[in-house]
């Protein structure tokens, strides 16, 4: 499983299940006569599966996709880290502050409306952008927090 993560491939309870079905027979038909119906079967496998994935720390979630592989992210990560402390070593802890500015959407115009069906879905005025405030989080090397506003 962690292997075909790290490869960036997708990876199912289905997936799971073709794999005992090919590496692990015996075991998969025992299991399978074991229980009572075939509605049975399929919940309890899949429910074995999805155990099976909590237990090692997976989740499913929805598949994003980049640019750039994880190794070559980690990569950069590293050779920044190194040049940054190189560059930096004699600074204290406390005087280096990484800085944040996330930005928080808020009143998004709906996507749709209500409309009488043969009727005109035309609204009085158009909102085409939310509105947006930016907030800027700092954090000290040695552990503290800085929050600031700033206006939008």
């Amino acid at each position: 499983m962690n292997e075909v993560r790290e490869q960036e491939h997708h990876l199912t309870h289905t997936h799971l299940i073709t794999y005992m079905k090919t590496h692990h027979q015996d075991w998969l038909t025992d299991y399978l006569a074991a229980k009572k119906t075939e509605d049975r079967v399929y919940h309890s496998l899949m429910r074995l599966c999805q155990r099976f994935s909590q237990r090692y720390q997976f989740s499913q979630r929805v598949p994003c996709v980049f640019k750039v592989k994880q190794g070559e992210l980690r990569e950069i990560h590293e050779k920044f880290a190194s040049h940054f402390w190189a560059k930096f070593a004699s600074t204290a802890h406390a005087d280096i502050i990484n800085v944040d500015k996330p930005s928080v959407y808020y009143d998004m115009p709906p996507g749709k409306t209500l409309a009488k069906v043969g009727g005109s879905s035309k609204v009085d005025k158009s909102q085409n952008h939310s509105n947006r405030m930016t907030a800027v989080l700092s954090i000290r090397s040695n552990g503290t927090m800085n929050r600031g506003e700033s206006r939008p």
